[in-house]
């Protein structure tokens, strides 16, 4: 079999030049989470009739977190810090690209998780059909800027404006890859992203037994120019307690209304 020699379109070399501009991780941090209260949640949900997926609990807990730590809750572009009003999830979706669609999730800490599920799947569609509108649009165009140096000269201009990389990735980056156990985000435009790989059983020990219970590896990659390793550490602690705890879905269910108690109900119940 021959070898086959193509040549990038320019919506390809668009995309490319693009991602060597974005951040790159400046460390790399993962912690596991038992998954078991939020297992019960997603059946508890299902079955009244409320789709919720993994993906619609991390991207309401990460805002979660961000809203309790707002020191953490900034966007460095150029020489200004922005310390934003609302937590923006940026959620990358499914795609063929090496750039996927994204979906800008506005002031996620005000939504419930109900809420952040209905805009999710309500939104996915757009989303991908503005990217396909995009890369259309780069292949009859993107030739007005023949040379690399000058797209990324351009792509630089733009992401050294907050009100630009707050356009198009929101506050903070959530990618969600459920093939995997573990995933990295390390090419992102925020001061850290969240990557979750999949929910799968795990030998733990729980009271010095071993048990099988769910678990998923959250990790985080960071700006060093934004956040240090113990910020990092911070925020995937927060997120793991949110998620082990059950805040995530605190408001959704009748009763009780302390999110422990309500937890431990939903596993009592299901």
């Amino acid at each position: 079999m021959l070898n086959k020699v193509t040549t990038l379109d320019y919506a390809h070399r668009w995309l490319r030049d693009g991602l060597q501009e974005c951040g790159r991780a400046g460390a790399f941090e993962a912690i596991e989470a038992d998954v078991t209260v939020a297992s019960a949640a997603i059946r508890r949900l299902k079955s009244e009739g409320t789709p919720i997926t993994w993906t619609h609990i991390f991207v309401r807990a990460a805002a979660m977190a961000l809203e309790r730590n707002p020191e953490l809750h900034q966007l460095v572009a150029g020489n200004s810090r922005l310390h934003p009003s609302t937590v923006d999830i940026c959620l990358s979706l499914a795609g063929d690209s090496s750039v996927t669609p994204v979906l800008i999730i506005e002031d996620a800490a005000s939504k419930d998780l109900r809420a952040i599920a209905a805009e999710v799947r309500r939104r996915t569609p757009e989303a991908t059909e503005e990217t396909r509108k995009m890369v259309d649009g780069l292949r009859r165009f993107g030739w007005l800027v023949p040379f690399s140096i000058l797209r990324r000269a351009f792509i630089r201009f733009l992401l050294r404006r907050s009100w630009y990389r707050r356009k198009v990735s929101g506050t903070f980056q959530v990618s969600c890859l459920a093939q995997v156990d573990l995933f990295a985000p390390f090419l992102f435009n925020t001061a850290a992203a969240l990557g979750v790989g999949r929910v799968r059983d795990k030998v733990v020990a729980v009271n010095g037994q071993a048990v099988v219970r769910p678990t998923v590896t959250l990790s985080c990659c960071i700006d060093h120019a934004q956040w240090n390793g113990m910020a990092a550490a911070k925020f995937l602690t927060v997120i793991r307690e949110i998620v082990e705890s059950g805040e995530f879905a605190e408001g959704m269910f009748a009763s009780p209304a302390v999110p422990g108690l309500v937890c431990s109900a939903l596993c009592d119940r299901l």
